[in-house]
Formats: structure tokens, C-alpha cells, sequence
């Protein structure tokens, strides 16, 4: 065994393939059934996917990983670690957090002296992704079984996730609108086009909840900037961009809180199958923490320059 813990993550996370390697993670994948045939969603060609989404017909599902699929993970995770975390998507989105409860308990069976902790995110893709490549570098360099737990519910319960969409129809057709549903109805029966923005992570138990409507992308992507601002407040930020064929889109906020925040870290990634069945093309998601990096004010310290909005230590 090279280290004390092995992280599993699932799909929806989005980590990029580099930190997957570099970090010796394992990913769990979602499952995509389309006209009856069931695929892994690492086995659906994304152009295929999108194509089909836009003719909003026969819009494919989704479904969790089975326990057995799950136990393979724990399995892995026991050849070299003699702990593991695993890490999935909001339990009100999917049954993966469900699913990988009982296959800790016959994981624990077959390996009694092993320590497994099943997290749900209640959060996804963006929210998500920064909790696992946090926890998966602690544990590169040698971190406990306790401190690299403790470390990903500080993340989890301190995350804010924003969802920008195009449109919420993909979001109501799977079942996933919440306490937006009003918005998505309005959205069929109005030729008005708005986009919204929601709110999905620990402070909204893990469930869709209605943020602002906005006429263009751009004008909710300031508003996302701001509402970082408001959260973080003072201090660095740490993150993710996480988007459906929308780069240029990721890239154009990832500017803005550059210029307007001191980010730490902002890692950007295109969504799995699972997440685009349930979004749609342009979707686009940040989710975002306070750093335990310096803030604004200790950065002035080291000699560097800092944005005016910065006034306090965190």
C-alpha cells in the first residue's frame, strides 16, 4: 500500500482526466439508457448525446451505479490504501449515495480492518469536483483517514454552487427541478426567453433552488461573480467551472473572478453524459469555497497587489 487513503469519486464530478492520474483516483460512473440500451455515460460519444438533446425527443435517462459497481470501487481502493473515501452527487439527484451505503457494508465484510466514509456532496458536478481533487491531493501527500474526511465535509458544508441554464427543460423532463418548477413552467408557456440561475449544495439540502432569472447568460454570470464575492468575503477563493459544450463561456467568468477576486484555484471541465442529459447544451455550473489559501489582506502582506473589494481578513 503506497498511501493511507484512496479516493472514489463518481462521474458527475467532471475531475479532469489529468488530476485523475496524477491524483491516483478512481471514478464511478453513471449510467445513460437511450432507446432501451444502457450505457456507462464514459462510453457516450458527447457529440452523439448533444445531437440528440437538441431534437428534445425521447430525451435519454439516467441511472445510478448498482452496488456491485460500487464494491469494485471499494476493492480497488483496499489493494492500495487502507482507507478510502467516496464521494457522489446530491442523494436528491441520484441513488449512487444510496447504492455505495451498501456496498461499504459488504466492502467492510470483505476487508474488516478497512475505514470507508461514503459522502453525499448534496451538491454535483462543479460543487463536486473540487471536494474530491481536494481530498485526493491531502491523500497524495500522506494525510490520515480522519484528517482527509474532516477536511471534505468543511469543504462540502462550506461549498456554493451556481447553476446557469439555457433552458430548465432538459431540468423538468428528468425530474431534477425542485423549487424551480414554477420558472420551468413559466418558461413553456411564455415566448419570452430568460435564463436562470439556481442554487444547489449543502445550504439548499441538496436540492434545486431558484436563484435569479436574467435575459442574457452574460448578465448571470456577473451575477455569479458577485454572489462569490458575497460568500467568500475576504478571503481567496477555491473552485470550479463545470459546462455543457459552453467554453467560452467558462472562460469568460473565470476572467472576471480573476479580475475581480484573488482565486486560488478555478479548474474548469466539460460535464459528463449523466450531467448533460440533465442540463442541456450550455448549461454551465460554478461551485465555489472560501480557500484555506491566504486572503486579500495577506497576499497585500507578501508584497502583491490587491483588489479594492478586499477590506478584511477572513
Amino acid at each position: 500500500m503506497s498511501r493511507k487513503v484512496a479516493v472514489i469519486v463518481d462521474g458527475p464530478a467532471a475531475v479532469p482526466p489529468a488530476l485523475i492520474d496524477e491524483y491516483d483516483m478512481r471514478v464511478l460512473p453513471l449510467h445513460v439508457i437511450a432507446d432501451g440500451d444502457d450505457y456507462l455515460e464514459t462510453e457516450v460519444d458527447m457529440e452523439w448525446l448533444l445531437s440528440r438533446l437538441r431534437q428534445r425527443d425521447r430525451i435519454p435517462s439516467t441511472s445510478a451505479a448498482s452496488v456491485g459497481e460500487t464494491l469494485r470501487c471499494y476493492e480497488w481502493a483496499a489493494e492500495r490504501a487502507s482507507a478510502a473515501i467516496s464521494i457522489h452527487v446530491s442523494s436528491a439527484f441520484s441513488k449512487s449515495y444510496g447504492a455505495a451505503l451498501e456496498a461499504r457494508k459488504l466492502a467492510l465484510q470483505e476487508f474488516p480492518h478497512m475505514q470507508i466514509e461514503v459522502i453525499d456532496s448534496m451538491t454535483a458536478e462543479a460543487g463536486e469536483l473540487p471536494i474530491a481533487v481536494v481530498c485526493a491531493r491531502l491523500a497524495s501527500e500522506g494525510a490520515n483517514f480522519s484528517e482527509v474526511v474532516q477536511r471534505a465535509y468543511q469543504i462540502r458544508d462550506s461549498m456554493c454552487l451556481l447553476y446557469c441554464f439555457e433552458t430548465l427543460f432538459y431540468r423538468d423532463k428528468g425530474g431534477r427541478i425542485f423549487q424551480a418548477k414554477a420558472w420551468a413552467n413559466a418558461e413553456n408557456e411564455s415566448a419570452t426567453s430568460f435564463r436562470t440561475l439556481a442554487r444547489v449544495d449543502h445550504s439548499t439540502g441538496g436540492i434545486v433552488k431558484p436563484v435569479c432569472r436574467a435575459k442574457t447568460k452574460q448578465q448571470l454570470l456577473k451575477k455569479m461573480v458577485q454572489v462569490a464575492a458575497e460568500h467568500v468575503d475576504g478571503c481567496a477563493l477555491s473552485g470550479a467551472i463545470v459546462h455543457v459544450n459552453a467554453a467560452d463561456d467558462a472562460r469568460n467568468l473565470k476572467k472576471q473572478l480573476q479580475e475581480s477576486l484573488w482565486c486560488d484555484s478555478v479548474l474548469l471541465s466539460h460535464a459528463s453524459a449523466a450531467s448533460t442529459v440533465h442540463s442541456g447544451e450550455g448549461f454551465l455550473t460554478f461551485g465555489f469555497h472560501p480557500s484555506a489559501q491566504a486572503s486579500g489582506p495577506e497576499l497585500v502582506a507578501q508584497g502583491q497587489h490587491t483588489p479594492l473589494s478586499y477590506a478584511h481578513k477572513c
